[in-house]
Formats: C-alpha cells, sequence, structure tokens
C-alpha cells in the first residue's frame, strides 16, 4: 500500500473540523502581525522579534542520553545595529513544542517570557563602560526571562511547572571596548542555568548558525559553482553564504531523553519538534510612543522543517501556515477545499521539482512525490533496502526500517528525531557514521543526520534540492526511480559550511560577531570548479 493510501484513510476521521478553516484560508487577507523564517513570508518585515529563523533537534554530541534543541529567532541581525540593539521581545511568547505520541500535539512545550531592564533612561548609549559581567553596573539594558514547562498528557489534567525566573541573558556582542571578548564569553558560561530535571537552557544573542546561498538561488534557482544555464554566464565563481557576519538570537535547551518519552506510548522513540512564536491579538498603539498589548495570544510564527514554508508552501497560504497548528495541517491537506488542494498540490507535486525540470532538465521521478510527503510531514519508514555508513563498514538495512516515524503518526509538518540507542553517536550498536556526513546526512547513509533530526552542521539546502530531485525516492516508495548520483556536486549552493566554528559543549551555537567587526563584501569570482555534468539534461535545455 502506498504512503497516500494510507495516510488517506485518517481524512474520514479529521475532514469535518476543517471545512470552515479551508474557507477561510480561501478568503484571508493578510495584516501586518505574521512572520516566519529568514523573511519567508509577506508580512515578515513587519515583526522579526517573532520570526522564528531556524530549529535544530539532534542528539547532543558530549551528552548522548540528552537532547538538545536550538530555535532561532531575529533573522540577519547586523552585529552593529546600535544604540538600540536587538533583543528577544518583552510580548511575545516565545515557545519549543515536542510531540512524543505522534498525534500532532504539543504534548511538552517550553514557554519563554522575557523582561527588559533599562537601569538609566538618561543616556541613549546600550552601556556606559565595559561589561565584564553579567550584573556590570555600565550595563544599561538587562534582559532576563522565565521558563515554564507544560506538560499535556493524552489523558489526564495539564501540568504547568515553572522552572525558573529571572534567568540571565548576556549583553550583545558590541566590541571590544564594551565587550571584551574573555569577559564576554565567561558571561556566556554564566548565563547557562540548569534547572529542574537536569534540563540546560541558554538565551542571547548568537552567530546566525544558518548557511546557504540565498542571492543567486532566489535569482531564478541559479547556482554560482556550475556552468550556464545552471551557473551565471559570468563565469564560475564560488558559493556565498549569505549570513556570514550575522547574528540571531537563541533558545538552546538540552532535554534528557528520559524527561522526554516520560509520558510517551510503550516503545516510543520518535520526538517531533517545533517551535512558535504568539503575540496578543490586541495592540494600541500612544501618541506618545506607548504600546498596551491585550487579549490572547496569537500564534504568527511556526518553524518545524527548515525551508517548508519559504520554497514548498505557495505564497497564498504562507502567511496562514504561520498561524496553524500541527494537528491542522493533514485536516486541511485532505479537506477537499481550494485551500487544501493547493497545498496538496504543494506537497506531492512541488513547484520546485517543475523548476528543476523546466529549467535545466532534472527529470521529475513520478506523479503523486509521496516521498515529499514522508519527508515533511511524517517521517522516513523505508520501502526499500537502504544502505547507510556506520563506523568503517555499510550495512544494508531491509524495507521496514523506521527512521524516525512515530508508531501512529498524524501527518503534520515538524522536525521528527529518533531519539533510540541505534540513532545515538557513541552507544554501543549505534548505527550512525563514525564521521557524520554533514553535507548529505540521511542520503549520504548517515541516519543521524537531516533529515532525521538537524544538527547544526547539516547541510539542508544541499540536502532538500537532492530530495526534490528524487534521492530518496525509491527508498521511501519502493517504486523503481534510477537516480543520477552525478546530481550531487550539481545541485549544490556551495555554501557548505557555516563562517564561525561551533562549539564543542553547550550552547554549541557559535559565538556571535562583534559590531565592530562587521564589514559588508562584494562576491569573489575567478574560483575553479569540476565541470558540470551534463548527461541528464535534456538537450533541448543548452
Amino acid at each position: 500500500m502506498t504512503l497516500l493510501r494510507r495516510v488517506m484513510r485518517i481524512v474520514c476521521y479529521v475532514l469535518t473540523p476543517v471545512l470552515l478553516l479551508g474557507s477561510v484560508l480561501v478568503s484571508y487577507t493578510p495584516v501586518p502581525v505574521g512572520a516566519s523564517s529568514h523573511r519567508e513570508a509577506p508580512l515578515i518585515a513587519f515583526d522579526p522579534q517573532a520570526d522564528n529563523t531556524d530549529v535544530y533537534a539532534f542528539i547532543s554530541p558530549d551528552a548522548n542520553d540528552a537532547v538538545t534543541i536550538v530555535a532561532n529567532y531575529i533573522p540577519l541581525e547586523t552585529p552593529y545595529g546600535g544604540p538600540n540593539y536587538f533583543q528577544f521581545a518583552d510580548d511575545v511568547l516565545y515557545t519549543i513544542n515536542l510531540d512524543n505520541v505522534g498525534d500532532a500535539r504539543p504534548r511538552i512545550s517550553y514557554q519563554f517570557r522575557f523582561t527588559t531592564t533599562t537601569r538609566n533612561p538618561n543616556t541613549f548609549l546600550y552601556n556606559t563602560g565595559p561589561i565584564t559581567s553579567l550584573d556590570d553596573p555600565d550595563r544599561n539594558i538587562v534582559q532576563t526571562y522565565e521558563v515554564t514547562e507544560v506538560i499535556a498528557p493524552t489523558s489526564g489534567s495539564v501540568i504547568t511547572n515553572t522552572l525558573g525566573t529571572n534567568l540571565p541573558t548576556p549583553p550583545v556582542n558590541i566590541g571590544d571596548k564594551s565587550t571584551p571578548i574573555e569577559p564576554y564569553l565567561a558571561m556566556v558560561d554564566d548565563s547557562i542555568q540548569t534547572l529542574d530535571g537536569n534540563i540546560k537552557v541558554f538565551a542571547g544573542q548568537r552567530d546566525d548558525p544558518f548557511f546557504v546561498d540565498l542571492g543567486s538561488i532566489f535569482d531564478l534557482l541559479t547556482l554560482r559553482g556550475q556552468a550556464p544555464p545552471i551557473g551565471y554566464s559570468t563565469g564560475l565563481s564560488p558559493g556565498v553564504d549569505n549570513l556570514t557576519g550575522y547574528n540571531t538570537h537563541s533558545i538552546v535547551m538540552q532535554i534528557p531523553i528520559s524527561r522526554l518519552l516520560e509520558n510517551a506510548p510503550d516503545g516510543e522513540s520518535v520526538i517531533g519538534v517545533w517551535a512558535t512564536a504568539s503575540r496578543p491579538s490586541m495592540r494600541v498603539l500612544s501618541p506618545l510612543g506607548g504600546v498596551t498589548n491585550s487579549g490572547d495570544f496569537v500564534q504568527v510564527s511556526r518553524l518545524g522543517m527548515p525551508l517548508v514554508n519559504e520554497v514548498v508552501i505557495p505564497r497564498a497560504l504562507k502567511d496562514a501556515f504561520n498561524g496553524l497548528k500541527p494537528e491542522e495541517d493533514f485536516p486541511l491537506f485532505s479537506s477537499g477545499t481550494p485551500a487544501g488542494d493547493l497545498l496538496q498540490e504543494s506537497i506531492l507535486d512541488p513547484e520546485l521539482q517543475r523548476l528543476l525540470e523546466a529549467l535545466y532538465g532534472v527529470p521529475n521521478p513520478g506523479d503523486n512525490r509521496t516521498d515529499i510527503l514522508e519527508i515533511f510531514l511524517t517521517g522516513i519508514k523505508t520501502d526499500a533496502p537502504f544502505t547507510i555508513v556506520a563506523g568503517s563498514t555499510e550495512t544494508t538495512v531491509p524495507a521496514g526500517t523506521n527512521v524516525n516515524q512515530p508508531q501512529n503518526v498524524q501527518p503534520s509538518e515538524m522536525l521528527r528525531l529518533n531519539t533510540a540507542p541505534a540513532f545515538r553517536p557513541g552507544v554501543s550498536g549505534s548505527l550512525c557514521a563514525a564521521e557524520p556526513n554533514y553535507e548529505l546526512g540521511l542520503l549520504g547513509g548517515d541516519v543521524c543526520g537531516f533529515p532525521n533530526g538537524r544538527r547544526l552542521q547539516d547541510d539542508v539546502t544541499d540536502i532538500e534540492l537532492l530530495a526534490v530531485a528524487g534521492a530518496t525516492y525509491e527508498v521511501t516508495t519502493g517504486e523503481t526511480f534510477n537516480f543520477n548520483a552525478d546530481l550531487i556536486g550539481v545541485l549544490d549552493d556551495g555554501a557548505d559550511k557555516n563562517d564561525q566554528p561551533f562549539l564543542d559543549t553547550f550552547p554549541y551555537v557559535a559565538t556571535p560577531n562583534a559590531g565592530q567587526d562587521y564589514v559588508q563584501t562584494t562576491v569573489p569570482s575567478g574560483r575553479t570548479y569540476l565541470p558540470i555534468i551534463r548527461n541528464f539534461f535534456k538537450p533541448n535545455v543548452f
């Protein structure tokens, strides 16, 4: 039975509640409140503080009995953006959500609320001298936060625990005079807190860990490192990480796996992860600059799998998608409404694949791309044998191997991670590659890489380009498709790693760029790349 037929059996249980939702989305008129990852929705420029740019979830490299989750907010932070430097918003509810059941509902949530204090309102300065400690009197703008854990089991009452209050954040990284590097690193360490249940947490400015050549990809899917038509007619040049030098604001948690699976069904080891940002429904501006918020919180940003809203969801649904909850995804997908049909077409017949075929002749594996549905909406269970690289040997795992699909999955968009011992590095019997394959992740035989979770180093842009081109089609559908391995290295934006080294220990995300060091540069040229692989392209393209 194909995946599409399997998931459509769920329709009768979920269709009725979303008929109204579908009609609302069709008539949806944007208003300036929404935001999502790296400006991927039309209204993102109106609310960057609520813009969830990326989510990561991985087995902690130095603590393989715990999962690290990173939720980043505020895209394209210029380090020199003073005197009103970037910070979390006091009126935004930031939430990390986890589904340990497979029903697309947040069974564990961690809510973050921030409070900003101005010590001296009679100066325009962020700091009045060097900041060398968290409580330095020269630090004028101080932000603290509280963390609340909400546990919603499948039966019984919701449990709410306040895990921490008045927790510190470090200052932004301004420069040598304001934030000398050694005291700054010490302040970051002092901002790492261990809460009840051995949960580690950090919140504050970091280097943006995402790497991608946005400039060329959004220029009609151009890849600089290739010859025309994929590359530019001006000649080969190296890929450019357009996020080099930019910062973001990170919420980082390290949570014991035993706590994450405490109320999970017997035998369940897969968790789903997504982050959201919510604002009060009413905001009133005063003529003299005051702001009054009231009403219930409304979700304005949502992120699980990378690049979904950016390159999968069509423009008509982007802002609405930010407000959808995962449990509403498949009901809308299968509703038969115009909005549901558009969402279904976007996943089963992705526009990116049609563009790759039209522009460069990359063949479409087939109709009804249930492999894409599986990657983004259910997690992966193989329908054909699959070769993985574990240690120094290659192992073929049989059809039916569960990579990261919950036992009773409700299709929904989120980042899924298998926490079973076989998927933890350093554990006896682990299937993880001895040398992680960050370039290709699961596609390169590393079952502990994206899309099974997402490590900071995983090159998700290249992996998703190859997946759309059919790299997982045969394995996830059981249907015959001869994926051309020569596409590897061609469907490559050339931005293969972050500009700053990641840390070996918590919070792992690199130190933020200092304001004094940021310099905008032009794109270099002249680097030689391997010649383009042509044999899989349609002759009339060239």
